[in-house]
């Protein structure tokens, strides 16, 4: 929900749109956020291990050369502490000298090459081939050659205090390595116990090896595992895509088109697949769902059938039925007349002769019941006489507000028994073209309606006013008024419910659908508003004239 303000500073909650996304975009998301983080560390982590692995190799490489370094300078110092090289050879140039041991042989001068001016004559050699570099180094160095630098003391003084038995770092240059040299016998001859300060490490042998092109070669190999990662993701995700949209959605799809066709009626449709799967199972049961809804179609348009026969030979035995009740009920309606007159005149003979108040007592109560009986036979003859549209109609202008004061006239005995005022309300002179006596016939049932679920002392208020070029005429009670669920159901014939269960003589039930059914055929239209419990207004609507 979202809460939005309207003009006048009130707050409205509005429904939030819901935002639908496909199967298959949904599946793409859930690869991608599972996939590529995975596969992201995986590549991440070969990387790293290539980049250990390359520093690794680097530092096992210059592990073997200062190996081969110092074995070499061993041989040397196991040659009597040196070896002599022709200074005429290539190999004795660019070298200091640290000894001026000669020996001359002929023409010949041979130059003592200690271990050191040898490691310093190779070191010369791989400078040249551009592989690798390594040199001697000492914190009480013979030659000034072998003076160390600043990496090369941290070395030196790490291998003595420490203890250690290798110091390297790497750069993005190069990787420099950096392996103790320790104190032999054939050394005694250069290196007194006074230059090694008590110590058995002579100096340290310091390899460099070219790290840049190692380096670039590594970036270069985890941009291609990058890329070759990126393609693999980029190929699983494609492939996961096809597979499910051949191998999930395109059923699915085929399942919701043809669950739409037989929603719309089309119970002949039927599913193809063949995935040899869960999927084919369900496509199968959609198939006997289809055939089940066909054949129960099928089934019923017969019994629907058969039922509408029975129905319309029913009906018109029914209506055969209602015609010949309709038919008895005239004829008695018409026979009960003649002896109730009989009846009648004959109590009217006994109320002048007869002067005894208790029999008079009880001829009164004989005519009110008769009077009774006499409306309730009028009313079921009229009715009989609506329903088989035999009634005979006067139509003719009246005036209405007139009509209504003679019916408050005719209906001033009972409301002088139950002192009820009627107040009215009706201008001169509103005439519509009517029945006279079957339009009053529908107010006095009103009225006395009105009177009888009244309570004592009540008011009745009645107005006739001009609306919309029509004459209402609305009749206020102050009864128990009318449940709502019942307003409509008061005008069917035979209905005899009311709120009040003290009340005694409710009638047949036949007032209010005859009174329905006078104001139809005047054009009009008749109903009721009522608040439970307290009152309730009938409103007659009839056409000008």
């Amino acid at each position: 929900m979202q809460n939005k303000e309207n003009n006048d500073g009130y707050t409205i909650k509005t429904p939030s749109v819901k935002i639908n996304y496909p199967l298959k975009r949904k599946f793409v998301f859930g690869v991608i956020i599972i996939i590529v983080p995975i596969l992201g560390l995986v590549f991440t982590w070969i990387g790293f291990r290539m980049s250990n692995q390359g520093k690794q190799e680097t530092l096992e490489k210059a592990r073997v050369l200062a190996d081969q370094i110092i074995l070499t300078r061993q041989w040397v110092t196991d040659c009597m502490g040196g070896v002599f090289v022709n200074l005429k050879s290539p190999g004795a140039t660019g070298v200091t000298f640290a000894t001026a041991d000669k020996i001359l042989l002929g023409q010949d001068t041979y130059q003592l090459f200690t271990p050191s001016m040898v490691t310093q004559k190779l070191s010369q050699y791989s400078f040249e081939k551009k592989s690798y570099q390594f040199r001697l180094s000492s914190l009480t160095p013979i030659n000034s050659a072998n003076s160390p630098n600043e990496f090369e003391k941290t070395a030196l003084n790490s291998f003595i205090k420490d203890k250690t038995t290798e110091y390297y770092h790497f750069t993005n240059q190069s990787f420099d390595y950096m392996a103790p040299l320790y104190y032999k016998k054939g050394c005694i001859k250069c290196h007194t116990s006074e230059t090694r300060h008590k110590t058995s490490i002579i100096g340290g042998l310091r390899v460099t090896i070219p790290y840049e092109n190692i380096r670039h070669a590594l970036k270069k190999n985890i941009w291609l595992l990058a890329g070759a990662g990126i393609c693999i993701s980029f190929i699983t995700i494609i492939v996961l895509v096809f597979l499910i949209h051949t191998l999930v959605l395109k059923p699915i799809n085929e399942l919701e088109e043809k669950s739409r066709e037989l929603s719309f009626g089309n119970l002949g449709t039927r599913v193809s697949l063949h995935t040899n799967d869960e999927l084919e199972k369900l496509g199968k049961s959609f198939n006997l769902m289809a055939q089940s809804l066909m054949h129960n179609r099928d089934n019923l348009e017969e019994k629907v059938a058969k039922a509408t026969k029975d129905l319309a030979l029913a009906n018109h035995e029914l209506l055969k039925l209602d015609k010949m009740k309709s038919d008895f009920l005239a004829n008695m309606s018409h026979e009960l007349r003649t002896p109730l007159t009989a009846v009648k005149g004959s109590i009217n003979y006994l109320e002048r002769t007869v002067f005894d108040p208790d029999h008079l007592k009880y001829i009164q109560i004989i005519e009110k019941n008769i009077s009774r009986l006499t409306r309730l036979i009028s009313n079921l003859f009229d009715f009989t006489k609506l329903e088989a549209g035999t009634i005979e109609w006067e139509f003719e202008r009246q005036d209405i507000s007139q009509l209504v004061k003679e019916v408050i006239e005719i209906m001033s005995p009972l409301t002088l028994e139950k002192k009820i005022t009627i107040l009215q309300d009706c201008p001169e002179q509103l005439y519509a073209i009517i029945d006279l006596e079957r339009m009053e016939q529908v107010l006095v049932n009103l009225l006395d309606n009105a009177v009888k679920f009244s309570k004592s002392c009540a008011t009745i208020r009645i107005k006739v006013r001009l609306e919309n070029n029509d004459i209402q005429i609305s009749i206020e009670d102050q009864g128990p008024g009318i449940p709502e669920e019942n307003l409509e159901t008061i005008f069917k014939k035979f209905y005899t419910s009311t709120t009040d269960s003290t009340l005694k003589n409710q009638g047949a039930g036949m007032g209010l659908a005859i009174s329905k059914a006078i104001v139809i055929a005047h054009g009009g239209s008749i109903h009721v508003q009522s608040s439970n419990g307290s009152s309730s207004i009938f409103f007659i609507t009839l056409p000008k004239g």
